[in-house]
C-alpha cells in the first residue's frame, strides 16, 4: 500500500479491529484508497499503531462488505466500483426499499416523519459545506430508518449487506453528477411527504424515482 498520509491515527478504541475497520472503510469510500490498490497488513498495522491481528480481522469484514478482494497468495486489494454491478445493486436496493416503504407508510408517526425532515436539514447543511462524506452518511441514515421502521428483519438484513457499497457509490458518483449538493438533500422531501400522508403508492413511486435518478444524471454527463 502506497504512503498516502491517509486518515489513519493510532487505534485507541476498545476494539482495535473496529477502529481499523472504520478507518479503512472510510478511506475506501472516500477514494483515499483507490480501486485496485493493495492493502498490506504490516503497513496498515504500523500506521495505526496496532498488531496485524486487528488489521486482518478488519480486512475480512471489508471483504464481506464487498470493498476488499482477497487474492490467494497475493494479498488484499480495494475492489473496483463497476457500474454494471452497481446497476444490479441499485435495482435490488429499489426492490427492498419498495417493500419497506409500503410497510412503513402504514405505521409511521409524525415524530418519525419529523426525524426524517431533521435528517434532510442535516444533509442540506453538509451539502452547503460541500461535505459529500457527511452528506452520504446522513443519506444512508435516512433510508435505513425507513427500513428499520418497516419492522422487517429480512429487509434490514438484505439492505445492510449492501450498505457500504451503496455509500461508496453515492460518494464517488454524486460528487461527479451534481454541481449543487443541496439538490441531493432536498430530493428526499417528496418521500417524507408521501409518508406523512400514509400513502404507500406515492411512497413507492417517490423511492423508486429517487434511487434510480442518479443514472439519468450520469448518462447526461457521458453524452
Amino acid at each position: 500500500m502506497a504512503d498516502h498520509n491517509l486518515p489513519f491515527a493510532p487505534a485507541t478504541l476498545t476494539s482495535l479491529s473496529d477502529q481499523v475497520y472504520e478507518r479503512l472503510r472510510l478511506a475506501i469510500i472516500s477514494a483515499a484508497l483507490k480501486p485496485g490498490e493493495k492493502l498490506v497488513e504490516l503497513d496498515i498495522a504500523a500506521q495505526m499503531g496496532t498488531s496485524q491481528g486487528p488489521v486482518r480481522e478488519a480486512l475480512q469484514r471489508l471483504e464481506h462488505d464487498g470493498l476488499v478482494e482477497r487474492r490467494a497468495r497475493i494479498g488484499s486489494f480495494v475492489t473496483f466500483l463497476k457500474m454494471d454491478e452497481m446497476r444490479e445493486m441499485v435495482d435490488i436496493r429499489s426492490s427492498v426499499e419498495t417493500f419497506a416503504i409500503r410497510r412503513t407508510a402504514k405505521t409511521i408517526t409524525n415524530t418519525q416523519c419529523d426525524e426524517l425532515d431533521n435528517l434532510i436539514e442535516q444533509m442540506t447543511e453538509a451539502a452547503t459545506n460541500h461535505d459529500i462524506m457527511t452528506l452520504a452518511q446522513i443519506d444512508m441514515k435516512f433510508h435505513q430508518n425507513i427500513i428499520i421502521w418497516s419492522e422487517s428483519e429480512t429487509l434490514l438484513r438484505v439492505w445492510s449487506t449492501m450498505g457500504n457499497q451503496i455509500q461508496r457509490f453515492v460518494v464517488q458518483t454524486h460528487s461527479e453528477a451534481y454541481t449543487d449538493y443541496v439538490e441531493i438533500a432536498t430530493r428526499h422531501a417528496p418521500i417524507v411527504q408521501a409518508l406523512r400522508a400514509h400513502d404507500g403508492d406515492a411512497g413507492v413511486e417517490c423511492i423508486q424515482h429517487h434511487i434510480h435518478l442518479i443514472f439519468s444524471h450520469l448518462e447526461r454527463l457521458r453524452i
